[in-house]
Parts: structure tokens; C-alpha cells; sequence
């Protein structure tokens, strides 16, 4: 057996959940006796591993089998998605499909866990002197929580692959009060019913809040979202505010599943 076929043979075993998450390999030395390669060889598959995103190497500790995430799936996606000059609309429709679907399953689905990440970031979003940036982490943290409470890592993934983008669209329409406004009563419909276990009011909420930037964006529902994105940045925040420092200060905090205390509705 070479590095390729041992590097094949653990992420079979990993993607099928044999070596579960958070479980340890055994050491250079066990794994080189047991294959019976050498333990260059050894760390070059576990490099490989590593650099997609299977496995994770803690100094003086070993190598554990790494999370699977949403994120881990969305880079190249991202830079596709960019090269096609998406736009506003293109963006809506897609989250359209993927949101109300998710805040349908989300009402029947979430967990105590759910409903408190999705009661925290509504909470602090609706704060008033919130700033442009943090409403639009809040924003996002809201969204993000409930395409989670639908517990389907399909949805997670594809609504994962286009985060940065909606963070994007967030900014043209928390920076316009027409919008803003017209926008704000829809996240708490939202929350009610997702937390009543209302799948029909749900679906129907979600879809009302998206169809607003077609409602309201005008010429800018056809733009180049990156052309909108700009012009925004430059307008609300000044000439040279790096996208990529904005989306990092916009991340939403990660939050393990099934954290402990964490109970079903």
C-alpha cells in the first residue's frame, strides 16, 4: 500500500463514519507498522487529509478526524458563482428555493438550541444604535440559524456556498431605510413562526421577506451584485473598505451541533 492508497483507505473510513468526529489516528509509528510504509510516507497522507479539510493535526497530540462542515464545500462554488456575474435577482431566486424551504423544516425540526441562536441574534438586530456592520453579523447569524434548524446538511451546504454573497446583498438593503424598513417585521413573523411549528406561515414569511429587493432594489435587482457591492461600500463606509475584512467581522459564530443542554421542542 502507497500514500495514495493509504490516504484512499482512511477517508473511506472517515466518510463513512467508521473513524467518527473528534476520533484520534493512531500514531506515525502504529500507522507505519501496521501499513508497513514509512513514516514520510505516512505524513504525506496525512498532509493530504488534512488539506481536504478530513483530518486535523494537533501539535504534540496527533492527528484527529476533523468536523465536517458547510464551509468546507463553498470556495470553489464562491469563485464560480463571482465569475458568472451574479446579481441581485439571481441571489434572491436562489435563496428563495433554499430559505423557505429551511424555515419550513425549521418550524417542525428545530431544537431549544435553534430557537435561542435565532432569539439572540433577533434580539441584538433589533437594537436600536446598532451599527451597519454588526446589524448586518446579526442579520446573517439569524439566517444562518434557521437553514441549521432544518437539520438537512444538503441545505446547509448550498446556503453555505452563497454566505458571502447575502452578506453582500444585507449591506445594500440595511443601508437603504426604504428597505430596512420595510424589511424589519418580517424577521420576528419569521421567529414566531418557526418557534409555534407554523410550516405554511413560516414558508409564507421567508418568501415575503426575500421578494422585497424585488419589490424595492430597483435598477439594482439586475446589477452586478459585486458593481452593488462596491458602489455600497464606498457610499456607507468610504473609499478602500476591504469585502473580505467585512465578510470576516461578519462571520457568524460557529456553533456546535447538539451542544450539551440542548434539548428538542
Amino acid at each position: 500500500m502507497g500514500r495514495d492508497s493509504l490516504s484512499s483507505h482512511l477517508e473511506e473510513q472517515i466518510v463513512t463514519g467508521r473513524l467518527g468526529e473528534g476520533h484520534r489516528l493512531p500514531s506515525e509509528r502504529s500507522l507505519s507498522g501496521e501499513y508497513d510504509l514509512s513514516r514520510p510516507v505516512i505524513r504525506e497522507a496525512l498532509r493530504e487529509l488534512t488539506l481536504r479539510g478530513l483530518v486535523e493535526v494537533v501539535p504534540g497530540r496527533g492527528a484527529y478526524v476533523r468536523r465536517a462542515r458547510a464551509e468546507d464545500a463553498t470556495g470553489p462554488l464562491e469563485a464560480f458563482y463571482r465569475r458568472r456575474q451574479v446579481t441581485p435577482r439571481d441571489l434572491i431566486e436562489a435563496r428563495k428555493t433554499i430559505e423557505t424551504e429551511a424555515a419550513a423544516l425549521a418550524a417542525v425540526r428545530s431544537e431549544l438550541g435553534d430557537l435561542e441562536s435565532m432569539e439572540w441574534a433577533l434580539t441584538r438586530f433589533e437594537q436600536p444604535g446598532v451599527g451597519l456592520i454588526e446589524k448586518a453579523r446579526y442579520d446573517i447569524t439569524f439566517h444562518v440559524s434557521i437553514v441549521r434548524a432544518a437539520h438537512n446538511p444538503v441545505i446547509e451546504t448550498m446556503y453555505g456556498s452563497i454566505r458571502s454573497m447575502v452578506v453582500e446583498l444585507m449591506l445594500r438593503s440595511l443601508g437603504d431605510p426604504t428597505v430596512s424598513r420595510a424589511g424589519l417585521p418580517y424577521h420576528r413573523e419569521i421567529y414566531e413562526a418557526i418557534r409555534g411549528g407554523d410550516q405554511e406561515r413560516a414558508h409564507r414569511q421567508m418568501a415575503g421577506h426575500l421578494t422585497l429587493a424585488e419589490q424595492l432594489y430597483g435598477d439594482d435587482f439586475d446589477q452586478s451584485l459585486h458593481f452593488v457591492t462596491r458602489r455600497e461600500l464606498d457610499r456607507l463606509l468610504g473609499p478602500g473598505v476591504s469585502l473580505d475584512a467585512l465578510l470576516a467581522a461578519t462571520a457568524p459564530e460557529d456553533q456546535e451541533e447538539g451542544d450539551e443542554g440542548q434539548g428538542s421542542r
